[in-house]
């Protein structure tokens, strides 16, 4: 989207969007749960009033005594069974939403990246306006820790540890099967870029550490203890995904304990002979009593072939862009790129560096820059990659398996 100073400036989203008006959400989704535990850590003075959670899955509708059981994805932390960050909390469906007396008073906000374009559609056609009666979560999320508390909050940052990968995967979102000289990256560049991000935000809710496969990296170790013991306050959840293949050694996983950082486990042992080692690294895993997470990924959706362009004319490419949900941005070698599928396909060599693409952090950039480039206000209004890649929930659901390795035919 081109950022337009008369609808998208700070303080007059702040006038519509005041912590003294009472809110609701909409999505009993993995991202509500997150807004709410990272405003219930960043908002110390100006707290989310919120009344109720809508959602249209009749079997999520209830009363919940923790946040954390609204939605099995939630990434939970350690111990969340006595964590008590916003206790009996209500879902409730839409239809009771309108019902309720106060219903013209209360501010939506949408808190899924999986739905939100079918929300939005669903709430204009009911004539509610964008920006004045609903919002889309990362917005909030990110303008009123800035402008209430002086906070800079990103929502999820991706680090590349590595581009080698012990499978091939064809439909792989991170491109392993297109580079032609895959490498581990420099330990101190690694370093270099996360002290450099923090120098410039205050809190991130998810930090990602991936791959490639992250565990083959030989110094995994030694990046993890240093974010760990520089940055861990200022880190939501330390997120790490592996696919399964490789054992952890006893010193990562002494190192994930400490600083207690949640294990997403992607299972593709359906379309992939490896049973026996994933079984190994489950084992290995629980005996350690490490928080983590088995996502059975026999399928996804495919975001197209990178060498192919889809989308030709400006326009299109900003719709495109527009109606892209994808959460995760990337950070490498000093660069903050919106999108971290981009990021891959420049190391991969498939798609040229552009500046429109990235913030680069060694260049000073101020905090409102940066918040405003994570809310998707690139300078061309859309990521030049955006072309070639079917997007994240864009309506383009093209499922695929792991099971396909190697090069698409």
């Amino acid at each position: 989207m081109i950022y337009d100073q008369n609808k998208h400036d700070f303080n007059l989203f702040l006038k519509n969007w005041n912590p003294e008006n009472e809110y609701v959400i909409y999505g009993a989704s993995k991202d509500c749960v997150q807004l709410i535990e990272s405003f219930n850590f960043l908002l110390k003075k100006n707290k989310l009033k919120l009344k109720y959670i809508i959602d249209d899955d009749k079997e999520s509708l209830g009363v919940y005594k923790n946040i954390y059981d609204i939605n099995s994805a939630s990434l939970k932390p350690e111990n969340y069974r006595e964590k008590h960050v916003k206790n009996n909390l209500k879902v409730i469906s839409f239809n009771d939403y309108m019902m309720d007396k106060d219903q013209k008073k209360l501010k939506i906000i949408i808190a899924s990246d999986f739905n939100f374009n079918r929300i939005k559609k669903f709430l204009l056609s009911k004539n509610f306006v964008e920006d004045v009666d609903f919002c889309e979560y990362k917005k909030i999320g990110a303008i009123w820790p800035f402008k209430l508390e002086n906070k800079v909050h990103l929502w999820r940052t991706d680090i590349l540890m590595t581009e080698k990968c012990t499978l091939d995967c064809t439909f792989c979102n991170m491109y392993m099967p297109h580079y032609k000289k895959a490498k581990h990256r420099d330990i101190n560049e690694i370093k270099s870029d996360v002290s450099l991000y923090f120098q410039k935000i205050d809190y991130v809710s998810v930090l990602h550490m991936v791959g490639g496969e992250p565990l083959m990296y030989p110094h995994f170790a030694e990046a993890l203890d240093y974010i760990g013991k520089n940055f861990r306050s200022k880190i939501g959840h330390l997120l790490i995904t592996t696919n399964g293949t490789i054992v952890p050694k006893q010193e990562v996983l002494n190192l994930v304990k400490k600083y207690a950082c949640l294990v997403y486990i992607s299972d593709y042992t359906d379309g992939i002979n490896y049973r026996r080692k994933f079984n190994q690294v489950i084992d290995s895993i629980s005996k350690n009593n490490i928080n983590h997470l088995i996502r059975k990924d026999i399928s996804w959706i495919d975001f197209g072939d990178p060498n192919v362009e889809k989308f030709h004319s400006v326009k299109e490419q900003i719709a495109h862009f527009d109606s892209c949900t994808a959460p995760y941005r990337g950070l490498n070698n000093k660069k903050y790129y919106y999108c971290h599928l981009n990021t891959s396909a420049i190391l991969a060599g498939m798609t040229p560096l552009n500046e429109n693409d990235f913030i680069s952090l060694d260049k000073n950039p101020k905090a409102e820059e940066i918040l405003k480039f994570d809310l998707g206000f690139p300078k061309l209004g859309y990521v030049t990659f955006c072309k070639n890649c079917n997007g994240c929930n864009t309506g383009i659901n093209i499922p695929v398996s792991p099971s396909s390795q190697g090069l698409r035919k």
